[in-house]
């Protein structure tokens, strides 16, 4: 008897492997395990859990693992601003925590192979490889269907609707992948440099009727704690998160392409939504200009890219990201106010922040015309000291000639 546990979306290509591996690899028991990593709403849940049984599923597994995400991942993002050439990583982020739940469930039911949807060509495939090496010890079979037979989602299509399983049209023409910091969309407009995702693909759809509004977003020590929505306040950092999904949806924010390298070296392109992120992300900032030093501010770029590359290229267990996250923890130190930000259709207006921590409001600290911290004559002094080493470069430069 041979058992198999499948991290299950409900999609096209997940659904196609519960069969599939019955017949490929002799399994003889499939669990599907869906992971929310904040996507799916409790309907979407109740959806992939009929899909399961429709596709021939033995058992379906169920885990809410959207404040494990936040704790693990997201909350680190949003302390660096971490993004990738300005992906805030969306997707890749999360398939660490997929992996993760789902090998739980493949100890606890003493599972053979843990099989995922991944093909050969990105980076997916080495997120959930990787982490079935680390947490599995080397004891689970880690199989990808897909990557094995170089199968492609018309064949899939076939294959599907030959035994009877309902594929949708637009099940077959995109892949979703939706989670608490973002979704990804994949189609043929992604395959090329130049297409674009028609509207009606995209996964959220603005609100018509949508007007300019303010929101209040307050941080304490770098993590999201409420959101003042005209009174309506939401609090807890995953809550939030979602609630800015939805106003940033509402007002069709956060739409973007993004073309980048893969581990295998193969360029890649899809489209994403990141409302909550791009909100955030634009706040923080905001906040930790006040707040921090320069060269904090400078310093933390740098981390920033290493803790992006290495969550992006499946690196998610090296011991340096664990370093990287402590650094960042000691930079939120004094990330803490009330951020103002002004949304309107399609774009974040403005945002300002107030602080205990400020540093413009330090008497003396206000950049103007005037100083009341030192004299004209200080400064002066200062700007000659701070060109001196220039000057006595470029003294020499008619002995060059």
């Amino acid at each position: 008897m041979t058992k198999a546990v499948i991290a299950f979306s409900g999609g096209l290509d997940t659904s196609f492997l519960v069969p599939y591996c019955r017949e490929v690899y002799g399994v003889t028991e499939v669990v599907t395990c869906t992971v929310n990593t904040g996507g799916f709403s409790d309907a979407d849940a109740a959806a992939i859990a009929a899909r399961s049984k429709e596709v021939g599923a033995d058992k379906h597994v169920y885990i809410d693992a959207a404040d494990s995400y936040y704790q693990q991942i997201i909350k680190f993002l949003i302390y660096g601003n971490v993004s990738r050439d300005g992906y805030p990583l969306c997707v890749s982020s999360e398939r660490l925590i997929i992996a993760q739940e789902a090998l739980k469930i493949c100890a606890e039911v003493k599972a053979d192979m843990f099989i995922h949807g991944s093909t050969g060509a990105g980076n997916d495939q080495y997120r959930f490889d990787v982490a079935a090496q680390v947490l599995g010890n080397g004891k689970i079979k880690c199989k990808a269907p897909v990557r094995e037979f170089n199968i492609s989602r018309q064949f899939s299509t076939d294959y599907l609707r030959q035994r009877g399983v309902t594929v949708t049209e637009k099940t077959t023409a995109y892949s979703y992948n939706p989670g608490l910091w973002g979704v990804s969309i994949g189609g043929k407009e992604t395959l090329v440099s130049d297409g674009l995702v028609p509207d009606a693909a995209w996964f959220s759809q603005p609100d018509p009727d949508a007007r300019a509004k303010t929101l209040a977003i307050t941080f304490e020590k770098g993590e999201l704690v409420k959101l003042d929505d005209a009174g309506a306040v939401t609090t807890g950092a995953a809550a939030i998160i979602r609630r800015l999904a939805e106003i940033g949806n509402a007002f069709g924010i956060g739409r973007h392409y993004h073309v980048g390298t893969s581990v295998p070296g193969k360029k890649g392109r899809l489209a994403y939504e990141s409302p909550a992120a791009d909100i955030a992300y634009e706040a923080h900032r905001t906040l930790e200009k006040l707040v921090l030093s320069q060269a904090q501010i400078s310093g933390k770029k740098i981390f920033a890219e290493s803790f992006g590359q290495l969550v992006h290229e499946a690196k998610m267990f090296d011991p340096y990201l664990t370093d990287i996250k402590a650094f960042l923890v000691s930079t939120q130190r004094r990330v803490t106010g009330i951020c103002r930000v002004d949304l309107a259709p399609g774009y974040i207006k403005s945002v300002t922040a107030q602080s205990p921590f400020d540093l413009l409001a330090i008497k003396g600290s206000v950049y103007g015309e005037v100083s009341s911290a030192y004299s004209g004559a200080d400064a002066a002094g200062s700007a000659l000291l701070h060109g001196y080493e220039q000057r006595l470069y470029h003294s020499l430069d008619t002995k060059e000639g």
